[in-house]
C-alpha cells in the first residue's frame, strides 16, 4: 500500500527516485520495469526518511497573511485600491502601504508587479555588492526557479529567483552575495563558506530565515 499523498510515476530510467515536496506530498520516479512488490518494498526501505522529510516540512513556519496584504521585503503592507493613481504603485515603507488603481491582490497582477519590483530592487544590490565586495559577474537574469533561490554558471553569469524580493533586505543580500561568490568558487567547499562568511557574516541567520519561511515567498 502506498503512503498517504503519494504517487508512482513509471519513466525510461535507470534508477528509482524519490522526493518529498513542501507540501509533504510524495513522489516516486521508477523504471518502467518496476514490479508493484519492488516499490512496495522500496518504500517500506525509506519509511522513516519519508517520515523524517515530513516532519521537517512540518515544523517549517508559515507566513500568514490577511486578506488585503501582500508580502514585500519580508514585511506585510497593507494594500488599498485608489483611483488616484493611474499608472503607477505607490508603496509606503514606513506606513507598509501599497496604493494602486490595479488589482493587486489578483495573484496574476500580483506576481507581474512583484517580478518588476524584483528586476530593479536586484539589479541594483548585484551591481552595488558586485563592486563593493570585488566579485564582478558577466550577466544577471531573474527567473522563476522552483527549487533555487539563486544560481551562477561557470560563465559567472547569476540568475536570481525573483521570489526573494518577498524576504528581508539582509536575506536578499545573502543570496545576492552567495552567487557573487560562486563566480570565484563554484562548489560548497570550505574554501567557498570561508569566502562568504568573511563577505556576509549574518550568512548564517539569513539562510535560517530562508529554512523557516522560505516556502511562504
Amino acid at each position: 500500500m502506498l503512503p498517504e499523498n503519494c504517487t508512482v510515476t513509471r519513466r525510461d530510467v535507470k534508477n528509482a527516485r524519490l522526493r518529498v515536496n513542501e507540501d509533504c506530498s510524495v513522489q516516486l520516479f521508477v523504471p518502467s520495469a518496476f514490479t508493484d512488490d519492488e516499490i512496495e518494498r522500496l518504500l517500506e526501505r525509506r519509511t522513516q526518511w519519508i517520515t523524517d522529510k515530513r516532519h521537517f516540512f512540518e515544523q517549517k513556519a508559515k507566513i500568514q497573511l490577511r486578506r488585503n496584504e501582500i508580502l514585500l521585503f519580508g514585511n506585510r503592507y497593507a494594500y488599498f485600491y485608489s483611483t488616484q493613481y493611474q499608472n503607477k504603485v505607490v508603496v509606503n515603507h514606513l506606513s507598509k502601504t501599497i496604493q494602486a488603481r490595479r488589482d493587486l491582490l489578483d495573484a496574476a497582477v500580483q506576481e507581474k508587479w512583484l517580478k518588476s519590483v524584483a528586476r530593479k530592487h536586484i539589479a541594483e544590490r548585484v551591481a552595488a555588492l558586485s563592486e563593493a565586495l570585488l566579485l564582478p559577474y558577466n550577466k544577471l537574469f531573474i527567473r522563476s526557479q522552483k527549487r533555487k533561490w539563486g544560481n551562477c554558471s561557470p560563465e559567472k553569469n547569476i540568475s536570481i529567483n525573483w521570489r526573494v524580493i518577498k524576504a528581508p533586505e539582509f536575506v536578499i543580500d545573502y543570496i545576492v552575495i552567495h552567487e557573487l561568490c560562486h563566480t570565484i568558487i563554484m562548489k560548497h567547499t570550505v574554501r567557498f563558506q570561508t569566502l562568504l562568511r568573511s563577505h556576509c557574516p549574518g550568512c548564517e541567520a539569513a539562510q535560517s530565515w530562508l529554512d523557516k519561511y522560505g516556502n511562504s515567498l
